[in-house]
């Protein structure tokens, strides 16, 4: 088995370096990524890195990427990634959606950990699931911008994250490491406290910011979703601790961009 993985996006303050929130995108996929690498070659697989560190633009960055990836008979092409623009949990992206084992089995892996489970979604738009010769990933492993979710991220650790991912890749369940018990009463526990913490963030932005939409989630109209998705994954835009700040026309000039891009395509 040859398994292409990509930490996504380039170094920390560089162009392309993806979001910033509670934490840093481009560090933590490095973070996971590089630790996913040595986990696959402890187990015998063979992994090729398909990280790029620097580029000029976000398209260059893809573009090695890709060449990377392409260069190599892979089986699989796995990206690593963190989201952005509010909303909790793990998500995967796949070409047209498709819902195979080592892709569900992320979104599982991870929810035995405590994420919320968001699915497999449609990333046949994303440049590296279109222009892969393998089949390929790109894992969403929570958001950076939710402190919930960063909570849950750092007390879980990358070691455990790492472990989830890699055997969801080798097609496995996460291995299990702790008693059933100790997983439900983990699992319970950040349940509630997200919870609480979930809806005292929700209340505070109701008041605060009725016209601006800071989530991808239910918050944000069906006509903008996947465009708003589409620019965060592209670094047009860049979420912070506070959300996205959206306004509607800020909506309209993402829908424009992300029209514009697909006729170019």
């Amino acid at each position: 088995m040859i398994v292409g993985i990509n930490c996504g996006h380039t170094v920390s303050g560089t162009i392309g370096s993806g979001a910033v929130g509670y934490i840093n995108e481009s560090n933590e996929t490095r973070m996971i990524g590089y630790r996913v690498i040595e986990e696959l070659r402890r187990r015998g697989v063979t992994v090729i890195d398909c990280t790029d560190n620097y580029s000029s633009s976000v398209s260059e960055n893809l573009r090695k990427i890709v060449a990377m990836a392409n260069a190599q008979p892979l089986d699989l092409f796995v990206s690593i990634h963190f989201n952005s623009g509010g909303g909790r949990g793990t998500e995967v992206y796949t070409y047209n959606g498709e819902k195979f084992p080592q892709a569900e089995l992320v979104c599982s892996n991870m929810a035995e950990l405590g994420f919320v489970n968001r699915g497999i979604k449609n990333g046949s738009s994303l440049y590296v699931i279109r222009n892969s010769n393998a089949r390929a990933m790109l894992a969403e492993i929570c958001f950076v911008d939710t402190q919930s979710d960063v909570n849950l991220y750092n007390q879980v650790g990358a070691d455990a994250i790492a472990r989830a991912v890699s055997d969801a890749i080798m097609g496995n369940r996460m291995e299990e490491e702790l008693t059933m018990s100790q997983y439900e009463e983990l699992k319970r526990m950040y349940s509630e406290q997200n919870a609480r913490i979930d809806v005292l963030q929700n209340e505070v932005y109701k008041i605060n910011n009725p016209m601006i939409y800071n989530y991808i989630d239910e918050n944000m109209p069906e006509w903008a979703r996947e465009a708003v998705e589409w620019c965060v994954e592209n670094g047009i835009i860049v979420g912070t601790g506070e959300g996205l700040g959206l306004d509607d026309t800020k909506l309209w000039t993402c829908v424009v961009i992300y029209r514009l891009a697909q006729q170019l395509v």
